[in-house]
């Protein structure tokens, strides 16, 4: 996106008609050139997943889902992310709003007056002085980036007499000017004159981040959200495999008391066994129907036929070992994290305000200039001086005022400077001294924010080793119980053990399985977290951030 420059140009003579034309021309389109190009911006922040835009597949009463699909639809659907678009949408009409400087500026004053006064001399020719007229003045201007402001004016007045003095009566008067004022201390140069410009296009780009920023919160919380699901479904299944070893047990005992090999008692064991399992299952299937919710708030699900539909997740846990080197994360992280960027923006803009703030302390020393032209024309009344008689009358009018104009017959300039100063100066000297502090606190939260991203990117690492090496363990763990379920059984066939024994062993087992879908779903959201911490997740995820319109 451009900013318009100020049109380069030389002093020009006018020595005919022609000359001054040309320079007329000329800068009426300098002025005018602005408008159209200053105003072109395009609004477009779109998420655009590599895999394309999912169908969804509803089989058997099953709205099934891969967590590419998930994601997706939370990308597209997402709540949140509509309203970081609105936000987009207004910093970049906010950028819009501050190029609105360059656009020209067209003027127009069109009046009339009617004056009587007292006769100040019998030579008047009357008691009452009456004079009246009108005038219609145009003009255009606009501000260039150096500061200074041009303008072109075309101004015309007709005017009347009972005056005996007045001989053009009616008289036309036309001027063309052209002015230029440019501030040649306090206020010049682009640094000063665009800063609002500046500081707009920085919200626009720290939009972008905050817009990327909430892209990568919604991946987190869909992943977080999808191996919940998957978790609480496993967790459940683990419940009804306990369920099932325990009502095994019970029907066991049913027919060793049956036939009088074991006391009744065992039989009540068995029973509360089952209870104790039957209220593991009724939590497990609310946590499922929680998760289910979760997920589908993510995704926006809001049709009724589809927020009632049961999901079914494809996507297998399982996925093999991250290596992770920590010096390196932490370099990524420090050059892609989002709030990084954003904060080196703002540091940035405030370092250039140090700037424009350190010019405001000089005096205003404007330099004015104006060339023009002028005609004049009207009824020529030439009347004796002591008589009053008439004695010369020539026609005329606004044409031969506009034809002395034309040709530059009569020229006329003007310079000079305008100087300007605070005695004191306070107001300036406060306001850089705020941004230098504002400069200065904005460097110590950077230095603090890039610190706190290298200790959470280390934390993060280490919780991943741990996620990883706890897998390990619960496999580990899983297996050994399976095996001391196994032996168990066989001393309890052998009546060496009882029902309690046998409960408490499946109990262990129960948990090392829980413990061991904790860890695969928590090894997977410990990736999600890490690839978030070294702002990878959405290149992880395969997903793109489109920008048609980079600042």
């Amino acid at each position: 996106m451009n900013i318009i420059s100020s049109p380069s140009g030389t002093a020009h003579r006018f020595p005919s008609v022609s000359a001054f034309g040309l320079v007329l021309v000329i800068a009426v389109a300098a002025i005018a050139s602005a408008a159209s190009v200053a105003t072109a911006v395009t609004v477009s922040r779109e998420v655009m997943p590599t895999a394309g835009t999912p169908n969804l597949r509803i089989e058997d009463g099953k709205l099934r889902l891969t967590l590419d699909e998930a994601r997706e639809l939370a990308l597209q659907r997402n709540l949140s992310l509509v309203v970081e678009r609105f936000r987009q949408v207004e910093s970049v009409l906010g950028l819009r709003q501050s190029l609105g400087i360059y656009d020209p500026n067209l003027t127009a004053d069109v009046g009339a007056f009617d004056e009587t006064q007292p006769s100040v001399s019998f030579l008047d020719g009357a008691d009452v002085r009456v004079n009246e007229g009108q005038n219609w003045n145009f003009g255009i201007g606009r501000l260039f980036s150096s500061g200074g402001t041009g303008s072109v004016s075309w101004n015309n007045q007709r005017s009347t007499s009972n005056s005996s003095f007045a001989n053009l009566n009616p008289s036309y008067r036309v001027d063309f000017d052209l002015s230029f004022r440019q501030p040649l201390l306090r206020d010049f140069g682009k640094m000063n004159t665009e800063r609002f410009i500046r500081i707009a296009r920085t919200n626009v780009n720290i939009s972008r981040e905050s817009f990327e920023a909430q892209v990568v919160a919604t991946l987190q919380s869909v992943e977080d959200a999808y191996w919940n699901l998957v978790e609480a479904e496993a967790q459940l299944g683990v419940a009804e495999e306990s369920l099932a070893l325990a009502e095994q047990l019970h029907g066991q005992n049913r027919i060793r008391v049956e036939v009088g090999t074991l006391a009744p008692l065992e039989l009540v064991q068995s029973e509360a066994g089952i209870a104790i399992r039957q209220e593991e299952i009724i939590r497990a299937r609310g946590l499922v129907g929680d998760s289910e919710d979760v997920l589908r708030q993510l995704m926006n699900l809001r049709e009724v036929e589809l927020w009632s539909l049961k999901l079914a997740l494809e996507t297998d846990p399982e996925r093999e070992e991250v290596k992770i080197d920590v010096d390196a994360a932490i370099a990524i992280a420090l050059a892609e994290r989002p709030e990084l960027r954003s904060k080196r923006m703002s540091q940035s803009d405030l370092n250039q305000d140090l700037g424009y703030f350190q010019n405001q302390k000089l005096p205003r020393l404007d330099l004015r200039v104006v060339y023009g032209v002028n005609g004049l024309g009207g009824d020529l009344r030439e009347t004796n001086f002591f008589t009053g008689e008439l004695v010369r009358e020539a026609p005329g009018g606004y044409s031969d005022a506009l034809d002395q104009a034309s040709r530059a017959n009569f020229l006329g300039w003007s310079a000079g400077v305008n100087v300007a100063y605070s005695i004191f100066n306070r107001e300036a000297k406060a306001r850089l001294a705020l941004a230098e502090a504002g400069f200065e606190r904005g460097e110590m939260e950077l230095e603090d924010l890039e610190l706190a991203i290298t200790t959470s990117v280390r934390r993060i690492a280490r919780f991943v080793d741990t996620a990883r090496q706890g897998l390990e363990s619960a496999r580990v763990s899983s297996r050994l119980a399976e095996k001391n379920l196994d032996a168990e059984q066989k001393r309890y066939q052998n009546g060496m053990s009882t029902s309690f024994q046998v409960l408490e062993v499946q109990e262990d087992l129960t948990a090392a399985r829980s413990r061991e879908v904790a860890a695969v779903t928590g090894y997977r959201k410990a990736l999600v977290q890490y690839y978030r911490s070294i702002g990878r997740l959405a290149e992880e995820s395969g997903v793109e951030i489109a920008d048609p319109d980079p600042a």
